[in-house]
């Protein structure tokens, strides 16, 4: 019976991750993606918003075949990160 090497791959929606996820899967990893939400949606003024940065990062999980979680750490990135 083979090892099941299963790695969760950070996915910012960049390039550099999008290519990391897709070593990973063809070097036999079962990779999963997941999108940390650092920051409240409200509080951006930029570009490059959460929503667009979680979007891009779910279409390339669809894509690459890999199953996609999103995770809330906008209260720790706050009290931890911004005070």
């Amino acid at each position: 019976m083979g090892v099941v090497r299963h790695v969760v791959c950070a996915m910012s929606g960049g390039v550099d991750s999008s290519v990391a996820a897709l070593l990973l899967k063809r070097r036999g990893y079962n990779v999963t993606g997941v999108f940390m939400k650092n920051w409240d949606p409200l509080d951006e003024r930029g570009v490059c918003t959460t929503e667009k940065d979680c979007e891009d990062a779910y279409k390339v999980c669809q894509i690459l075949d890999l199953p996609f979680n999103q995770v809330s750490y906008v209260k720790e990135y706050w009290h931890k990160v911004f005070r």
